[in-house]
């Protein structure tokens, strides 16, 4: 089996993701390429060391173009690579409107029916923009020339069965996931590890912590967490922390630079962000609209119980009962509880059941053996 995937940038996820299938490919007797349509967008901060990959992959030449936050990529020698390379299956890993995406399905649909197309369709009910108007029809149009899709979960399947009327296409299960072993807290870690961090960030070693990773973007709820954070009147010595980088991140420093219990990271290396999992207490992220947030797995292998919203895409996959809060709605009141809730979990370590809840749906070895089992059906 060979499998091309085209996507728009490495990411530190997907790279780990595409190792374990690399291996997975060649046991038996299968081979990976992987075509990048750049090599970063603008907004994305990870630190990316390309040769981490163990796979073969190129980053095209293109055309780039930012509108309204949406990075569009254009590479026209798609189609050499991937006449070179002759795959069995070629996977699409991004938007269903960048143009390579489309100019490659488009012309592949035409005049090279061999290669069967596969799109990884993360969207669902909660996170694509446009339902209405000349938006949805076009997309339908584009999907339905797909051999297939691979979903996260159920959640995106019924997006494009009830919504996109796609239910004739075959559908793979392929959950976005992360390096387990990396982002496990280790029977090692204890209080000595948790006040260095803390001190290196100057927080104080006795408090607790909630911590949310994420862009400090409105889609993310930044806006309302600090609104509700100035509210709360029973915190019980917990402090705020949010990593990463953003639009508002200015903005909202200048608004609580009077609050010493709240603390804006910035970007922070893979090590920092895991180590700061481990040091903290909960986990929040109250976002409007995410596909498949994958912070959310690696806070579970940190063994943290979630506070999080039913706009995240896997969230039913994540919060399955005492291991976290699902807020149906954003606003004081329904946050104020969830976090009294929240706080109990934490004090009697609920974020375990987190952690074996992802071991057993989320591992990274049995999430690429199940996908190419599933892809050699289509």
């Amino acid at each position: 089996m060979k499998l091309l995937v085209i996507t728009n940038i490495p990411t530190p996820y997907r790279i780990a993701f595409f190792n374990v299938l690399h291996k997975q490919l060649l046991k038996i007797g299968g081979e990976l390429k992987v075509l990048y349509c750049a090599k970063n967008e603008p907004d994305r901060h990870w630190e990316i060391n390309l040769n981490d990959q163990q796979f073969d992959y190129e980053i095209l030449n293109g055309f780039h173009k930012s509108i309204k936050g949406l990075y569009l990529h254009f590479n026209p020698s798609v189609l050499n690579k991937t006449a070179a390379f002759q795959p069995d299956y070629i996977l699409y890993a991004g938007s269903w409107n960048m143009p390579t995406v489309v100019f490659s399905v488009l012309f592949n649909s035409f005049f090279n029916k061999k290669y069967k197309k596969i799109f990884w369709s993360e969207g669902h009910d909660g996170s694509v923009l446009h339902n209405s108007g000349i938006v949805p029809v076009i997309r339908k149009f584009i999907q339905n020339k797909f051999d297939g899709f691979a979903v996260p979960n159920e959640r995106s399947k019924s997006y494009l069965f009830e919504l996109l009327g796609l239910n004739k296409k075959p559908i793979t299960i392929l959950p976005n996931t992360v390096d387990g072993a990396f982002f496990t807290k280790p029977e090692t870690w204890n209080i000595e590890n948790s006040n260095s961090i803390k001190t290196e960030f100057n927080i104080p070693t006795d408090s607790k912590l909630l911590i949310q990773v994420a862009q400090i973007e409105d889609r993310k709820g930044v806006n309302e967490i600090v609104e509700f954070w100035k509210k709360l009147s029973n915190k019980e010595n917990y402090h705020l922390v949010l990593v990463g980088e953003g639009s508002l991140k200015s903005e909202l420093i200048q608004q609580t630079q009077s609050d010493n219990t709240i603390y804006f990271l910035g970007n922070q290396s893979k090590e920092k962000v895991r180590d700061l999992l481990f040091a903290s207490d909960i986990f929040l992220l109250l976002t409007k609209n995410d596909p498949n947030p994958l912070t959310l797995i690696e806070a579970s292998y940190a063994k943290l119980p979630i506070l999080t919203t039913k706009f995240a895409g896997n969230c039913n996959e994540i919060v399955v009962g005492n291991n976290g809060v699902l807020l149906n709605e954003i606003n004081f009141d329904t946050f104020d509880k969830a976090f009294q809730i929240i706080k109990s979990f934490a004090e009697i370590k609920n974020g375990t059941i987190s952690f074996e809840n992802v071991k057993m749906n989320f591992e990274i070895n049995n999430v690429a053996f199940n996908f190419l089992q599933q892809l050699q059906k289509i």
